[in-house]
């Protein structure tokens, strides 16, 4: 009986040593769930910027490209080119204005 009490009390230790593990990984994971979570969010927002940064990056060669091309006396491929970056941006203008009537 004596032997079958120490076991038990093994066992128990044993279980009281899993348990504070259990314990103690799941607190790292939920922590390490909440830093995944905030760096997918700074890539979102990095994201974000990225793509206005290079929204105002083409708006600004399109509007190189009309001031030069006023000075460039008639360059035909610097004028389709502008052509092409205005025709673009009313493209994009037109479907922000279509998103906003959804």
């Amino acid at each position: 009986m004596n032997k079958t009490h120490e076991q038990l009390q093994a066992l128990q230790a044993n279980l009281d040593r899993l348990l504070r593990s259990f314990q103690a990984i799941s607190a790292e994971n939920a922590m390490l769930k909440q830093q995944v979570d905030a760096q997918r969010k700074g890539l979102t927002d990095k994201n974000k910027k990225i793509d206005e940064l290079e929204k105002q990056f083409e708006i600004v060669k399109t509007a190189q490209s009309i001031a030069t091309m006023g000075s460039s006396k008639d360059q035909p491929e610097s004028k389709t080119e502008v052509k092409k970056r205005i025709n673009e941006l009313i493209k994009e203008v037109d479907n922000c204005i279509a998103m906003l009537n959804d």
